[in-house]
């Protein structure tokens, strides 16, 4: 899956070059002599080149996000989740985390015991940058891991024991509790979205 911020980073700056060679094209069009009689494959020839440095550009985006997947399945295929959750922790790449976290949520869905409780909490600083995103897609992969985790260790968050003795559970509760005080409003998102934030909602509710 090709991650949309870069694909947006990198034609970012195609409008300006529009722009330039635009204005360009208007001056020449004005001059007389040879420019009059210009070809419109060499009069464009300028625009075709600046659409193909972008396309290269793309290709070398596209080029280190599947480096960084592959290494990422490597980790997934020998089973060393911890590794593969440091990694997409220091690399802070939220495309290849958006790529990667659906296979995670679906481990914790199917209750496997693959992914650890401190690597779920190691991984909520990205969920949360992935719920302020401006892309839904984003939002929706973070809200269904968060929707999984909860669920996961419903019995351990939900337990009304005055100590917790698993420090983890400590933690995520802790987190948990501050990150949906910002990101509460996606209950608000009509369709999928909204709807993934009022379960998530509904649970956290119990909470305090």
């Amino acid at each position: 899956m090709a991650n949309k911020e870069n694909e947006l980073a990198c034609a970012g700056h195609l409008p300006e070059k529009l722009r330039h060679d635009s204005r360009t094209y208007l001056i020449n069009s004005s001059d007389s002599g040879s420019s009059q009689t210009e070809s419109p494959s060499s009069k464009y020839s300028g625009f075709f080149s600046e659409v193909s440095q972008d396309h290269e550009t793309m290709a070398q985006v596209l080029f280190s996000r599947n480096l960084r997947l592959n290494v990422a399945l490597t980790f997934w295929r020998k089973r060393s989740i911890s590794e593969l959750v440091a990694y997409l922790v220091r690399i802070e790449d939220l495309g290849v985390v958006v790529d990667c976290l659906p296979v995670l949520t679906n481990s914790l869905q199917e209750e496997k015991q693959y992914i650890s409780l401190g690597c779920c909490v190691d991984l909520l600083p990205l969920v949360k940058s992935l719920l302020k995103s401006k892309f839904e897609e984003y939002i929706i992969v973070g809200l269904n891991w968060l929707q999984a985790v909860i669920k996961r260790w419903w019995s351990e968050l939900s337990s009304k024991t005055e100590i917790i003795n698993d420090g983890n559970i400590r933690i995520l509760k802790q987190q948990l509790s501050g990150l949906w005080e910002q990101e509460n409003h996606l209950t608000l998102v009509p369709g999928y979205t909204g709807n993934i934030a009022k379960d998530v909602d509904a649970y956290l509710l119990q909470l305090h």
